[in-house]
């Protein structure tokens, strides 16, 4: 039995809101703590501790009851059973910050649902302990003149390495401040492991105390940059958001 445990910020049922699988109905299971602070981050509740997280008591409902942090395998199995077989989109925070508990608990779940990983990609080591019981993998590349914070190349490097073993794809938050040296850096990395995943252009969502948007003539020069040397680019917005759902 193991002993590790896991910190949620809540789980509920929901469309996916961004990626190529937007509008497909998913599970998601919110992990606590990220060590990023991108200025866009739309989840400030990453950077607390919760003593308890909110659990939707049937899909769709919004109906939320309490339950207590921290959690074991178990007892988060017991919570997704209504779920049923609803992928499950494993996001945060950061999951991959507890990768010893997402190893732990997906290994009693083989085949029950489809399981989906969102992160931001700077994490390899975390990510190889979870690989053989993840499907997809949602990975983020971090532009510096987006985010705000230092660059994370070669972690990005070494985790599409890994990351490319399974399906993938990468999106790369855009907005009017990104640097073009950046984003062409972003997409040599891709084109030279990963060529033929897609990769999605994410025109940043404004929040409380992050206004900064995107032209669309700036988002098609970067659309246009991107598809000179990718086959398969997107421009897929946070659609989450613009239909105000969970």
């Amino acid at each position: 039995m193991n002993h590790y445990q896991g910190r949620l910020i809540e789980i509920y049922a929901s469309l996916q809101g961004e990626g190529p699988y937007v509008g497909h109905p998913m599970a998601f299971v919110r992990f606590q703590d990220c060590a990023l602070h991108c200025k866009f981050c739309d989840t400030p509740a990453s950077f607390v501790a919760h003593p308890e997280f909110r659990s939707e008591t049937s899909p769709f409902s919004q109906n939320f009851c309490w339950k207590t942090n921290p959690i074991t395998a178990g007892e988060l199995n017991q919570i997704l059973e209504p779920f049923g077989d609803l992928p499950l989109s494993l996001t945060g925070g950061e999951p991959l910050q507890q990768a010893d508990f997402i190893a732990a608990w997906l290994k009693g779940r083989k085949g029950r649902s489809k399981i989906l990983l969102e992160t931001n990609g700077i994490l390899p080591i975390a990510l190889d302990k979870v690989l053989n019981d993840i499907d997809i993998i949602s990975m983020d590349i971090k532009l510096p003149s987006v985010t705000g914070m230092k660059d994370y190349w070669r972690e990005h490097e070494e985790f599409i390495k890994i990351a490319r073993n399974k399906e993938l794809y990468i999106k790369i938050v855009v907005s009017e401040e990104t640097a073009q040296n950046e984003l062409e850096q972003a997409i040599t990395m891709v084109e030279r492991y990963a060529p033929q995943i897609p990769l999605i252009l994410q025109p940043v969502t404004p929040i409380e105390n992050f206004s900064c948007e995107i032209r669309e003539a700036r988002l098609k020069e970067l659309y246009k940059i991107s598809t000179q040397r990718l086959s398969d680019v997107r421009v897929i917005p946070q659609v989450h958001a613009m239909l105000n759902i969970l």
